[in-house]
């Protein structure tokens, strides 16, 4: 707590303040003399920093500054001061911080679920059959006297455990900050602003008086084997070990995470940064999703990036996404508008889609298929390393370059029938008229390279660039 003499001079600072707005501000109808003019501390301190209010709106205010202080309508010659339960700067003040923590045994068995809100989380993996939960307290004065527990309830942190289960709350300490006007006639009226994302500042008998500008970081440290699963909102959260099964809801959220045997995903607005990952389901979206190393994925995102390492297997649903694979082993699924972009490709390939451009850069002999149904799209599909295949293509008004022998496929009525519907005797007779021809509006052939029993490639692009070469 500041002393008796630090706040009478805070008070005459802001009282001499109070007169330069007073005399600067548009002044009611029957303005104040500057000596009239009074100063109420209405909540917490008086400090050094004031700022003006709107005059015409004192709820209008900044939070980040010090103090608010202002010269408003209606409120005769009273100029209300409040002192800020809102950011300290430490620098100007004289805490004293404690690590403070509490622990349970966790039988192997439990599920380990942590629920936490506007906090960073920082989970670490050890060996002990123990969760434990470790933060830092700030407080003026002396706080020997209150205990961990009663600290971590004062920061809303809860520790629970059953026989089965391991619980954590973790949410944001109620603070920030009021002030209070009085229109006339002893009409009073409270406004007030919240203490954001700073670190919750306390006296000495634990009370809450105000917050400085910081991270609030909890330390959780869970046993490897257990399950875990996280919920989060607001914050950030880290990993760090080798995790076994692990469940993640984040939200606007950053995720760090080291390497895990099973993960289970939901992610937005946010980005996460993985290590391996045995198994893998992913809904993500408006974000980065970056792994190393990914057995088995099935992932569905929208509006995102997903960058990866080695993928093994892969099913994908993706709308409007960029996709950058260094290599893929078996990867099917479903694309709209965006970008894949697939390093090297050495199992098979089969994905549907629209507007969904693909770019395989090396395609291995070991290949057995390559399939695709896409519409306005650039393929990109190197045959350099394909020596042995057998290629269908049916595509109408699309671009195809490739060194190989095109076989033409006889079309039956009816088929040419449907290719007739599907695109519109009016687009061809427009497209025709520009200079297109019957060959170019049809494509449709067959290619083979050595014995034709190698890779099966098995296109079907409509408007499309198809790059063989």
């Amino acid at each position: 707590m500041y002393s008796k003499s630090t706040l009478a001079a805070g008070i005459l600072s802001l009282c001499i303040f109070a007169e330069a707005t007073a005399q600067t501000a548009a002044k009611p109808a029957a303005p104040a003399s500057p000596s009239d003019t009074t100063v109420k501390v209405v909540t917490g301190y008086a400090l050094r920093k004031p700022i003006k209010v709107n005059t015409n709106a004192l709820h209008s205010i900044n939070v980040a500054p010090k103090v608010v202080t202002g010269y408003a309508k209606g409120m005769g010659n009273e100029v209300f001061v409040v002192g800020e339960p809102a950011t300290f700067n430490e620098a100007d003040t004289n805490l004293n911080k404690k690590e403070i923590s509490q622990e349970v045994t966790v039988s192997k068995g439990a599920d380990i679920f942590i629920e936490n809100s506007n906090r960073a989380v920082e989970i670490k993996i050890w060996d002990q059959p123990k969760v434990k939960v470790v933060t830092t307290v700030y407080y003026e004065g002396e706080g020997g006297k209150i205990s961990d527990e009663e600290w971590l309830d004062k920061l809303n942190i809860a520790i629970k455990s059953t026989a089965n289960t391991v619980r954590v709350k973790s949410g944001p300490v109620s603070g920030g900050g009021s002030y209070t006007i009085n229109s006339g006639s002893n009409n009073f009226s409270t406004y007030s602003w919240s203490s954001g994302g700073s670190v919750a500042i306390f006296n000495g008998k634990g009370q809450n008086i105000g917050n400085r500008t910081g991270k609030r970081i909890l330390t959780i440290y869970v046993p490897k084997e257990n399950k875990l699963d996280v919920e989060s909102k607001y914050a950030d959260v880290s990993v760090t070990g080798s995790v076994g099964k692990v469940n993640i809801d984040i939200t606007n959220g950053n995720l760090e995470i080291g390497d895990t045997k099973s993960l289970v995903l939901r992610s937005k607005y946010g980005n996460v940064n993985a290590g391996n990952i045995g198994s893998a389901e992913v809904e993500f979206m408006n974000g980065r999703f970056s792994a190393k190393d990914i057995d088995d994925l099935d992932i569905d995102t929208k509006y995102s990036t997903v960058e990866a390492g080695l993928v093994k297997k892969a099913n994908i649903r993706s709308v409007n996404d960029e996709y950058e694979i260094e290599e893929a082993g078996v990867l099917q699924g479903r694309k709209n508008y965006g970008n894949l972009r697939i390093t090297k490709l050495t199992g098979s390939i089969e994905l549907d889609g629209t507007n969904a451009d693909v770019r395989l850069r090396k395609i291995e002999p070991s290949v057995s298929l390559i399939k695709f149904n896409n519409k306005y799209a650039d393929l990109r599909i190197p045959f350099t390393s394909i020596k042995n295949f057998n290629l269908t293509f049916n595509g109408s008004y699309s671009s195809i370059y490739g060194n190989f022998d095109k076989k033409p496929i006889t079309k039956e009525k009816e088929d040419a029938k449907k290719e007739k519907d599907e695109v519109g005797e009016t687009v061809r007779k427009a497209l025709k008229s520009v200079g297109y021809g019957d060959d170019n509006l049809d494509t449709h052939f067959t290619a083979t390279g050595g014995d034709g029993k190698g890779t099966k490639v098995d296109i079907k692009c409509q408007n499309c660039t198809v790059d063989f070469k």
